[in-house]
């Protein structure tokens, strides 16, 4: 089975050894912004952790990548294709022993990808099948409008070179999810754009410093009908442990492709600082007086200003609902920043009305169509103030996020499209 060999050095064959590794390069980055934070010492000893793929052979022959998408493209669905789909939970042996008190390394990701390999000298993140840059329907077959979306734009994404990285402004990304999505989709993120963002972590049910995961307490229970409790938990968190480390803050589930260096270059043209209020995101009007909100599932974005305010003020506010449990975390958010802080939203389209922030899959916004004279249709309802574009000129070239990428073979696939697929990669 062929691999697409992705070399993003951008520097020449001897460029990347003259260059300090990725942990030196973050840690000596963090040191000259003042901050001194011992989640990025050299003593993580989870750094460079990754499952070996080398051995596809020991597949069943008749496994190929359009095998990870049949049925919900879980792993019970094609359990002889292990290295092939790259989903099997029993990769994810127990972890050893995690510190009272361990705060997720958050820029370990980063540092991998800037060093290129994982402990065991493998290329990292890992090589890609090149089926990945056919045409492949969701369950499999040879219907792709993900893919007519994508180069029909066309929407792309560009490997940041190891030797020049891409200036703007630090990204923290940060998912909600579950232990049982570990080993599938979150692990799909964590080999694909997770890497870009500057910093990454899955808070989920199940702490393991491997992806980094960290198992999040929140009131109440674990449960989509309590996401805002989730949420609430997660944003303190983060402004506890990250604030100061990063510049702009993204948080979605684990179905969200973000594509970090669109973001960072959008975030770059705003004429604000990251102290300065910033809600940003896929805008919604929904039902009722002033339910303005960003989509939970396109992924928000908070600049260090705004989450510092909702941190120390915002938080346990009356008006923020502290205690409330609902799944419009969204809602929840948004009315909270506007009701304390007077922050709304932000218009992200770019100056053809085009969207940066997807609540579909690319192919779903490709196909969406305005309902018919008296039929409901929530999404045409929640954009009717500022309208929608179909087809191709529904989504930015430069477009930020998508939602709803369930499958990890969908990631990687998707993901190939927007990167390796098209001559994308510096040389």
């Amino acid at each position: 089975m062929s691999l697409v060999v992705v070399d993003s050095s951008g520097g020449g064959s001897d460029g990347h050894q003259e260059k300090p590794s990725g942990q030196q390069q973050v840690e000596r980055s963090l040191d000259n912004n003042g901050n001194n934070n011992n989640n990025n010492n050299v003593d993580n000893p989870w750094y460079g952790w990754q499952t070996d793929y080398s051995q596809l052979q020991d597949d069943d022959p008749t496994c190929h990548v359009r095998t990870c998408f049949v049925q919900k493209g879980k792993f019970e669905d094609h359990p002889s294709c292990p290295f092939t789909c790259r989903d099997d939970p029993a990769d994810l042996h127990p972890v050893s022993p995690i510190p009272h008190g361990w705060i997720p390394d958050a820029t370990m990701l980063h540092r991998m990808f800037l060093d290129g390999h994982d402990a065991a000298g493998n290329p990292w993140p890992p090589t890609l099948q090149t089926e990945y840059c056919e045409e492949i329907g969701v369950f499999g077959g040879p219907t792709d409008d993900n893919k007519k979306l994508l180069d029909g734009v066309p929407v792309r994404g560009m490997l940041p070179s190891r030797n020049n990285p891409q200036p703007g402004p630090k990204i923290f990304c940060g998912v909600y999810t579950m232990e049982v999505n570990h080993a599938g989709s979150v692990r799909a993120m964590r080999e694909t754009w997770a890497p870009h963002c500057d910093g990454f972590v899955a808070f989920s049910t199940a702490s393991d410093p491997r992806i980094p995961a960290l198992a999040i307490e929140h009131e109440g229970m674990e449960e989509y009908e309590n996401m805002w409790q989730k949420s609430r938990a997660i944003w303190k968190y983060i402004g506890d442990h990250y604030l100061e480390q990063f510049d702009y803050f993204i948080l979605g589930g684990e179905d969200l492709l973000v594509i970090p260096e669109n973001l960072r270059q959008y975030l770059s043209t705003l004429q604000q600082t990251p102290d300065d209020d910033l809600f940003a995101g896929r805008r919604f009007k929904g039902y009722g007086k002033d339910n303005y909100f960003n989509s939970g599932g396109a992924g928000y974005v908070l600049s260090r200003g705004t989450l510092r305010k909702y941190i120390t003020t915002g938080y346990d506010h009356p008006h923020c609902n502290p205690h409330r449990h609902t799944a419009m975390e969204d809602v929840m958010i948004a009315e909270c920043l506007r009701k304390v802080f007077n922050i709304g939203l932000t218009d992200t389209r770019d100056d053809q009305a085009r969207e940066r922030f997807h609540p579909f899959a690319p192919g779903n916004h490709l196909s969406w169509a305005p309902p018919q004279p008296g039929v409901h249709d929530w999404y045409f309802d929640y954009n009717q103030e500022w309208g929608l574009k179909q087809g191709l000129e529904c989504c930015a070239p430069d477009s930020v996020s998508f939602h709803y990428i369930k499958k990890a073979a969908n990631v990687r696939h998707i993901w190939s499209l927007l990167y390796l697929c098209n001559d994308n990669n510096p040389a």
